[in-house]
Order: structure tokens, then sequence, then C-alpha cells
């Protein structure tokens, strides 16, 4: 039986299986409506942890590399799709955390189902998102943080691209990007809307053998550590899960997630929570960023992350190095 016909029949992929499914789908080896057939089925009874594995295990194959060199790298991208359009977190939580020393390549994409995304705002405040062939390696040697806009690192992706548009539901392949990051970076802290998806991405990422991935959700559906509402994170150590639980009423009195109007807006949100002019927004970006320093090992606890990113904040340093990447 082929495994396009195990899949629509409703049976379970290994992870060896998915794999092998998904390389045959990113080499443009299936039809439109075998794609089709795959993705729905798999929705309908649930992706497993071996086929999301699998799935990701593809598109790291397929995907274009970068060379960060010899340097520890971080990453803040998640999966995105929340639906919220709030103001742009994990991004400005990758500045926050270069202006701590750490050094960044931030995965993205433009917006999906929010307003603004990873990368809309980066070019509306004037940092480069696209590169001629190799500027992206200068940029980030120089920096010490780039961006990697997704559709130019996974050309593979479009022979699934006419399908996923037509099907205009989530699918497995929301899930990945985040577990393909072209620079394989030693740590990432992965925000998932759905304590479901959550759960399922972690134990896809421990079977990817990965180590120094942190995957979280709020409560209340962000992909983002929220500030109305407990973040349930999960650490994946030495093959182990470790689950833990931030709440924001530990850090600062709770408020409602900012949500953004428009690219005017966003901008504006953005630059008052990276200079520390609004109280609120610096705090969100602080727990987030507290969250990523615990996960890439430079504090203690998310406790001292908090604390060591608020100073950042309000010390200027994060506004400097914001400004600082504009332009080549």
């Amino acid at each position: 039986m082929s495994l396009v016909r195990k899949t629509a029949m409703g049976e379970k992929l290994s992870m060896e299986e998915a794999g092998a499914l998904f390389d045959d789908i990113m080499q443009g080896k299936l039809e439109e409506s075998e794609i089709a057939a795959v993705l729905i089925a798999m929705r309908i009874r649930g992706e497993t942890p071996e086929e999301v594995a699998g799935a990701a295990a593809a598109m790291n194959r397929a995907k274009v590399r970068l060379d960060k060199g010899e340097r520890t790298a971080t990453d803040t991208c998640g999966t995105g799709g929340d639906g919220k359009s709030t103001l742009n977190v994990s991004t400005a939580v990758s500045l926050a955390l270069n202006a701590c020393g750490l050094d960044i390549v931030k995965h993205g994409n433009s917006a999906q189902s929010g307003k603004v995304g990873s990368a809309d705002i980066l070019k509306l405040l004037g940092i480069p998102v696209e590169f001629e062939k190799g500027g992206e390696q200068e940029y980030f040697r120089k920096h010490g943080y780039v961006f990697l806009f997704a559709p130019l690192f996974h050309p593979a992706m479009k022979y699934a691209g006419k399908v996923r548009k037509t099907l205009k539901v989530p699918t497995i392949f929301n899930m990945l990007g985040p577990m393909a990051n072209p620079a394989d970076p030693e740590y990432q802290a992965i925000g998932i809307p759905s304590s479901e998806s959550m759960e399922l991405i972690a134990k896809a990422v421990n079977l990817l053998g990965r180590e120094g991935v942190c995957v979280y959700s709020s409560r209340d559906g962000y992909d983002e550590v929220s500030s109305s509402a407990p973040t349930d994170c999960i650490m994946i150590e030495s093959g182990e899960l470790k689950r833990f639980t931030i709440d924001p009423a530990n850090y600062f009195d709770t408020f409602d997630m900012p949500v953004v109007e428009d690219d005017a807006h966003a901008v504006k949100l953005f630059v008052d929570a990276v200079s520390g002019s609004e109280e609120k927004l610096t705090n969100l970006l602080a727990i987030n960023a507290g969250l990523n320093l615990y996960n890439s090992k430079e504090v203690q606890d998310v406790r001292e992350g908090f604390e060591k990113a608020r100073d950042a904040i309000k010390k200027g340093s994060v506004l400097e190095r914001l400004n600082s990447l504009k332009g080549e």
C-alpha cells in the first residue's frame, strides 16, 4: 500500500514513513490531489508526534541552510496562528535577547492570520528581512542578529502551496516552520496557540533529538507568554519533557494583551515596548524574554530573566539595539 493511500485510509505513519512521504511532497513527486488527501486525512484523525517529527525532518532536508559559524544562536519563532493580532512579542523579544548578549537567528514570515507578522513589523521599522545571496550571513556576522525570511529558505514548500491555499484550514505544515530554522539554532522557544498542539510539538521535537527547546502556550489562547493568564511550558532537556507554568500575576498586575489595529499602531506598540516608555508593554516583553533567557541557560530561572530583560529595556539597550540594526 502506498503511503498516500495508507494515510488517506486513516492509518497512522511511523516517523520514517512520514519522512519519506513528505520528502516526496517537497520534491514535487505527488499530485495536488494526493497532497490534499494526505493533509486532510491527517487533520481529520489528528496528526501524531511521529508524523510531525517525520515531516519536520523532511522539511529540514529540503531547506536552504545558513552557516552561522561557531556562534551559539537562539530563535524565538513560534507557530503563529492565534488570529488575535497582538503586538509582535516574539520579534520584540528577539531584540531584547540580542541586547542582552545573545546571538539571534530569527526565523519568520509575513502575517498569516494576524494583521502584522514578524517580517512585516521589521520592514516597517527599517530592519532588513530580505538580502542578496549571501547577505544574511554577512549581516549576521556584523550584528549577531539576522531575520531569516522563511519563503526564501524553503523553496520546496511551493509544491504544497497551492493546495494549502485552496484548503484554507490549518494543516501539519502550520506546525513545521519553527522546527526548520535554516541556521539550526542551539536554543529556541516555540510559542503555540493551543495546549493540545503544544504537547504534540513538544513530543515531536523530542523525537527529533533536539535539545534547548521550550514549547509554550497560554491558557487564554496566545502563542506568547500571556499578560492576563497563566502560560504552560514544556522544556526539552536530555530527552525529558520538563513541565512548568508561568503565572503573570506573580510578576505584575495582569492586563489584557495589546491588540494591533493597523501598521502605524503596530509600530507604536512595538517601539513603546522596546523603549520602556509603557510599563505594561515593558512587563509583557520582559516576561517573554525571561522565558527565553532561562531556556538559553543565561539565567537560573524565569524570574531572573524577567529582571534582566526589564533592566535592559529600561536602560535603553533594546531600543539602541533596534536602531543599530536598521539598514545594512
